[in-house]
């Protein structure tokens, strides 16, 4: 099963069903994770967790989404192109694009992610937070 877990979310594009709400998810967690310091394995947990939450006993949904937030994670702490300022861009652009995604942005889900921070990195987790409060203000009137 773990092979074709892993082939599904490496060509997620092409096998999964609604793949761009699955990775639009991802973007949003990822966004939260990444404005910590480190990020550790009790926030995997909570991914998994959120990720069964929201897709329930859809194990390759879940599997998949937890790859792309980890996938993500990695292109943005290990010195890729990808940074937090370009991932809340491109948040951005999805919602200003496809405004039903605004729907997919769980609080309670980001706040579950900010539990176990340090001062520090509450204080940016908040930041994002508050992006996230402001996007869905503006986009789901429109």
């Amino acid at each position: 099963m773990s092979y074709k877990l892993n082939f599904l979310s490496i060509f997620r594009e092409l096998f999964v069903p609604h793949y761009r709400s699955l990775e639009f998810r991802a973007k949003i967690l990822t966004a939260i994770l990444i404005a910590k310091k480190s990020i550790s394995d009790s926030d995997y947990y909570e991914v998994e967790d959120i990720a069964k939450d929201i897709y329930g006993n859809d194990e390759k949904r879940i599997h998949i989404l937890v790859q792309t937030i980890k996938e993500y994670v990695d292109k943005a702490t290990q010195g890729s192109k990808l940074n937090l300022d370009i991932l809340l861009k491109d948040i951005d652009y999805e919602l200003k694009s496809i405004k039903r995604y605004v729907k997919k942005i769980d609080f309670e889900h980001l706040r579950r992610l900010m539990i176990n921070s340090d001062e520090t990195d509450a204080v940016f987790q908040q930041q994002v937070y508050e992006f996230f409060l402001n996007e869905v203000r503006i986009y789901s009137h429109n």
